[in-house]
C-alpha cells in the first residue's frame, strides 16, 4: 500500500479538464506521487486513450456499485476510495483543479504517516460574500453553518464552525475507517445515509477526525485558490492578479466547472 497518492473522480463531460489537470501533474510532480483517476466503467477507455499511461484509470464501480443519484454517488465514490487499499492517504482532487507550481510529498504530509488537515473558518470567502448576498440570492455563510450544525449535533460537538475543504483535500484512510467503525456500522447506516443527511463529505471527514482522533491534527489552510463564483474571477482579473501571484500562496487553482469557467486562470 502506498503512503500517498493523488486521486480524482471524474466522468466524460469533464475529460478536457482532467487532461489539463494531468498535464499539470506531469509538469510539477517532483516526487512522482502516483496519480489515480476513477470514472464510470463506460468512460474508462475514453480516459485511458486521452491520458498519459502514468495515470491509473479505475472504474467507479470498483469503489461503489450502488444506484444513488449522481451528486450523492460522486461524494460516495470520492470518500470511499480508501477502501481499495491502494494508499494510506490521498489528495482528493476535482476535475477542474490544476497545479501551478512544483509540489512535493512534504507539501501534504507532516511526517511519514500523518497528512496535514485542511481546517479553517472560511473567513476570506465569507467576508467577500457578505457584500454579495443580494447578488447571489442567498447567504453562503448561513447555509454553510446549517449544514455543519447537522453533523456537529450527531457527534455532540459545540464551538466554532470549521470548513474542512474546499477541494483538494487531504484524507487519511484511518479517519474514514474510524467513522465507519465508530458511527456508521454500529448504527446500521451506510455512507449514502450520511450524505443524504448532510451533503458535505468534507465535514463528515473533519468531524469524525475531531470526534475519534485517529490521527494527530496538523492544520493547513486551503491548498488551492478556488474561484467559487464568476464574480470572484472577474474581480481578480480586474485587480491585475496574475497566476504567478497566486502561486505565492497556493499550489494550484480551481476554475469551477459549475459556472463554465475556462480551463486555466
Amino acid at each position: 500500500m502506498k503512503n500517498l497518492v493523488l486521486y480524482c473522480k471524474s466522468y466524460r463531460n469533464d475529460l478536457h479538464r482532467v487532461v489539463n489537470l494531468s498535464q499539470s501533474v506531469a509538469k510539477f510532480n517532483r516526487d512522482g506521487i502516483p496519480f489515480y483517476v476513477s470514472v464510470p466503467k463506460s468512460d474508462v477507455q475514453l480516459f485511458v486513450k486521452n491520458l498519459d499511461s502514468s495515470v491509473v484509470v479505475l472504474e467507479d464501480e470498483s469503489i461503489y456499485s450502488g444506484t444513488a443519484p449522481g451528486w450523492i454517488q460522486q461524494q460516495i465514490v470520492k470518500s470511499n476510495f480508501w477502501k481499495l487499499e491502494l494508499a494510506e492517504n490521498y489528495l482528493c482532487l476535482d476535475s477542474d483543479a490544476y497545479f501551478i507550481k512544483p509540489f512535493y510529498i512534504e507539501d501534504f504530509m507532516y511526517d511519514d504517516s500523518t497528512p496535514y488537515t485542511v481546517i479553517h473558518q472560511q473567513r476570506e470567502l465569507f467576508t467577500w460574500t457578505s457584500t454579495k448576498v443580494s447578488e447571489l440570492g442567498f447567504n453562503p455563510k448561513v447555509s454553510f453553518t446549517a449544514d455543519r450544525q447537522k453533523i456537529m449535533n450527531i457527534f455532540g460537538r459545540t464551538g466554532r464552525y470549521y470548513d474542512f475543504g474546499p477541494s483538494p483535500v487531504l484524507w487519511s484512510s484511518k479517519v474514514w475507517k474510524s467513522l465507519e467503525e465508530n458511527y456508521t456500522t454500529p448504527n446500521g447506516l451506510s455512507f449514502e445515509n450520511l450524505i443524504e443527511h448532510s451533503h458535505s463529505e468534507f465535514s463528515w471527514y473533519g468531524e469524525a477526525l475531531l470526534a475519534f482522533k485517529p490521527i494527530e491534527i496538523y492544520p493547513t489552510e486551503p491548498l488551492f485558490k478556488v474561484f467559487h463564483y464568476p464574480q470572484q474571477l472577474l474581480e481578480y482579473k480586474q485587480q491585475g492578479v496574475t497566476e504567478d501571484m497566486i502561486a505565492d500562496n497556493y499550489l494550484g487553482i480551481i476554475m469551477q466547472s459549475n459556472f463554465n469557467a475556462p480551463l486555466t486562470y
